[in-house]
């Protein structure tokens, strides 16, 4: 009887949390978390935004450009952060939302990961994390905030940290709600696809180590491309965004050109 009352509790927790999430339109995620030395560090912020996406959110990265009718003095964004507990030993991170006065409207369970290698950690951490951002089933509403301004909304400053287990228990004490589906280690296939490839006309390369995949336009490092199951790559960049793929000796992105669609870049490997 404990149990199901304090399942109950939690479900109507979680709905509550679903419901104002709902209300707001966007996401944006910083260049670089707090506890990172520098922007977009094991490529942890890219793939909040993969994972935003993925869930149903229209996200964007302080760089990219945003949409008609964004910053138009209603408050239906929210600002995202991932806040480390982590040691040299476990990987703790967890999502914060904030809307546009600072408020905290949503903080996810904190994700965990024992990985000995720091980017795997933080990635199998983060994908934790996002359980319970999945379980909102996140529509948006269409509902409008209240007008706060009528000039540009700034991102909201920095509050007081609070204590997660404080406020959302763990996950393991909603009894048969939603069974651990982590998905496996990924095996590092790519290893022999290791190397630089340059596009056909020799105005970007991209250069591959392991699982990084960083992109460059001459000497600039202009984005990175990630990846869930090392078949299909998720490519976010400051000058264009798509769809990657390798095939043989080549890395093929379905590159979307905004006014035209989708056109095709090939890059061969050197």
């Amino acid at each position: 009887m404990k149990h199901l009352v304090i399942a109950l509790l939690l479900l109507i927790h979680f709905s509550s949390f679903s419901q104002s999430v709902n209300d707001y339109q966007y996401v944006i995620i910083p260049e670089k978390y707090d506890f990172a030395k520098s922007i977009d560090e094991y490529q942890l912020n890219s793939l909040t935004q993969f994972l935003f996406n993925k869930y149903g959110f229209d996200s964007y990265r302080v760089r990219d450009e945003k949409p008609i009718g964004f910053e138009k003095g209603n408050c239906n964004t929210l600002y995202a952060d991932v806040e480390s507990n982590s040691n040299y030993i476990v990987s703790r991170l967890k999502v914060i939302l904030k809307d546009c006065k600072g408020n905290i409207v949503f903080v996810s369970e904190q994700g965990k990961s024992r990985d000995k290698d720091f980017k795997r950690s933080y990635h199998e951490a983060l994908r934790k994390a996002f359980l319970s951002i999945e379980d909102l089933h996140y529509v948006y509403s269409g509902k409008k905030q209240e007008n706060i301004t009528t000039e540009t909304v700034e991102a909201p400053k920095p509050s007081r940290t609070i204590e997660v287990e404080e406020v959302i228990p763990e996950k393991e004490t909603v009894v048969k709600q939603v069974e651990e589906t982590i998905e496996s280690k990924v095996e590092e296939v790519i290893s022999n696809l290791d190397g630089t490839y340059e596009s056909a006309d020799g105005s970007y390369k991209i250069i591959v180590a392991a699982d990084n995949l960083m992109i460059y336009e001459g000497s600039t490092k202009i984005g990175t491309a990630i990846t869930n199951d090392t078949k299909n790559y998720e490519v976010l960049t400051t000058q264009f965004n798509g769809k990657g793929r390798f095939n043989g000796s080549n890395f093929i992105i379905d590159r979307i050109v905004k006014g035209i669609g989708v056109v095709q870049m090939i890059f061969s490997k050197n």
